[in-house]
């Protein structure tokens, strides 16, 4: 008779036709977040969702917060190539890090084997209500004629609203003031207060405001308007399309992890993100399900790693030791 673990792996071999995946009953997602977090709450969701791909297996989701993602990125180069150890990662943390940090612990191209992209998000260009500006273009010609008031402010120097706010200024040809804050909450407060003209930020933070007529979104990242502010245009519709781009969520195992598994989980994660439930889940955080290949993750990986790099040296950003 079969034990518990026996009959786990037997099944999880069953159901996703590739024996080498059901060696351990666990599978660990690392969240390099607290948990609570929205990094966390997705990789809770992709969890549950997950199981019945992968024969009931156990799925733990592991946070590692601290140095603003890196910790947990650290533990997932160090895991066993095994397949059960992944890490739920933002964009920036693989694709823009390297580009702001000396002396990383880690290479994102080298130490990692992508699997999956998991969702998106857009990100919103939002301006204070003491700007009379409706549209971009309007909020661009203010500033012209405005140039002391002409300010963005991002949660932090190298971080990705910093330089999603500057590529919008290099597009547009208007000098703009770049403050860092501490964090969003100091930034919302002084947009509220009339203290500074705009931000970028992830949609998800911007839409309850939008609607409550706190702060007014000029603009979306994504390629098509968003279903929550259908109103909004987006970035390539106001006139930059080179501007268009998704954080986008991501899961990674070690660089030696075999091939037959990195293809295993993906199949599983893109059957996972076809259910309702995540699509729900997803919606409410104003984020959409997304799969890919890891071949295609490896050139989202590529290009993104560029597009920052091509930024910063415009910058002239001096990357800081970690």
């Amino acid at each position: 008779m079969l034990n518990r673990r026996r009959f786990l792996v037997a099944s999880g071999a069953a159901c996703l036709g590739r024996p080498a995946l059901a060696q351990s009953d666990v599978l660990r997602i690392v969240v390099g977040f607290p948990a609570g977090g929205i990094v966390d709450v997705i990789a809770r969701e992709l969890a549950e969702a997950l199981r019945p791909h992968l024969g009931g297996r156990a799925i733990v989701v592991d946070s590692r917060p601290g140095a603003g993602g890196r910790i947990g990125v650290g533990a997932v180069k160090a895991a066993a190539p095994d397949g059960n150890t992944l890490l739920l990662t933002p964009s920036s943390i693989m694709t823009l890090y390297p580009h702001v940090f000396n002396k990383l612990a880690y290479e994102t191209q080298k130490d990692f084997a992508p699997v999956s992209t998991v969702c998106m998000s857009a990100n919103a260009f939002v301006i204070g209500t003491h700007v009379p500006a409706k549209t971009l273009a309007e909020f661009i010609a203010w500033c012209k004629a405005n140039p002391k008031d002409a300010v963005y402010a991002s949660p932090g120097a190298g971080s990705a609203p910093h330089f999603l706010g500057a590529q919008i200024a290099q597009a547009a040809g208007v000098d703009m003031l770049h403050v860092p804050y501490k964090g969003a909450p100091d930034i919302l407060n002084d947009l509220y207060g009339g203290r500074i003209a705009s931000f970028v930020t992830a949609l998800s933070n911007a839409v309850q405001p939008h609607l409550a007529g706190k702060m007014r979104v000029l603009v979306t990242t994504s390629p098509r308007r968003s279903g929550v502010l259908p109103d909004v245009p987006t970035v390539a519709e106001a006139g930059f399309p080179q501007l268009t781009g998704m954080e986008w969520f991501g899961l990674f195992a070690p660089a030696a992890t075999s091939a037959d598994r990195i293809a295993a989980l993906g199949a599983a994660v893109s059957k996972a993100l076809a259910s309702d439930r995540v699509k729900e889940a997803f919606g409410k955080l104003v984020m959409e399900p997304a799969s890919s290949s890891s071949a295609d993750l490896a050139r989202m990986v590529k290009a993104d790693m560029d597009r920052w790099g091509a930024t910063a040296r415009a910058l002239k950003y001096q990357p800081v030791d970690v």
